[in-house]
């Protein structure tokens, strides 16, 4: 017997629905691969997820057409039913990797964002957990490498005042806690700092461009910031 014209018109939906759906995954992993901004990124996740639940339903319509399929062919199953076999293995393989190596890097991120926060009192970190969760990681690295230089008296009286000038300047722009916080009297210059650093690196569009050289370069990253920060 021959496969029916009805059988062969579901069979080619799925498998064009399939080709369509890695379509849509190798975008979705390309774009993954070179977007900073969190948000975005787990839009994409979320678009990988939901076609983690086609991939279900495809590998059901299969199973329904091999059992169609045996019951209705004594002969070997089509070279076009082993195709789409062969399509849905890699579809699911690839969804598997992509989910997991975004878990990987999500777990990864949540480490640094919560690094950050530690460098803060308990009062401080609501302030600057909303902030943390929109670095990603090349601006998270920043920020920690500046919060270290200043915590070790690598960054001088006169950085400092000048970086405090320019984010006065900047107020409009940001947060109304980080703003207030540039106006308490009764905070030093280096814990203003400390305060509104976290935010700097989302004010200049930062994206990994300050790290000169092989290492961090404090002073060089410092100056640029300033720089960037008054031509926004």
């Amino acid at each position: 017997m021959i496969p029916s014209d009805f059988f062969q018109q579901r069979l080619q939906d799925l498998a064009d629905n399939i080709a369509e759906d890695r379509k849509l995954l190798k975008e979705f992993e390309d774009e993954l691969r070179y977007e900073t901004d969190p948000r975005t990124k787990a839009r994409y996740r979320r678009e990988i997820e939901r076609q983690q639940e086609s991939v279900a339903k495809y590998r059901q319509e299969y199973a329904e057409l091999q059992t169609e399929l045996q019951q209705s062919v004594t002969d070997r199953p089509s070279a076009q039913m082993a195709e789409v076999g062969s399509q849905l293995q890699q579809m699911d393989a690839k969804l598997n990797l992509l989910l997991s190596s975004q878990v990987a890097i999500y777990e990864d991120l949540n480490r640094m964002r919560q690094s950050l926060l530690n460098r803060y009192d308990a009062g401080e970190q609501g302030l600057i957990e909303a902030i943390a969760q929109q670095l990603d990681r090349s601006q998270l690295v920043l920020t920690q490498n500046l919060l270290e230089a200043l915590e070790s008296d690598r960054v001088s009286e006169p950085e400092m005042k000048q970086m405090l000038a320019v984010l006065e300047e900047r107020i409009p722009a940001l947060p109304p806690s980080q703003a207030a916080v540039l106006h308490d009297p009764e905070l030093d210059a280096k814990h203003k700092i400390k305060v509104t650093l976290p935010i700097i690196p989302m004010l200049v569009g930062y994206e990994g461009e300050l790290e000169l050289g092989g290492g961090f370069n404090v002073k060089s990253a410092w100056e640029q910031l300033i720089a960037k920060l008054r031509r926004k």
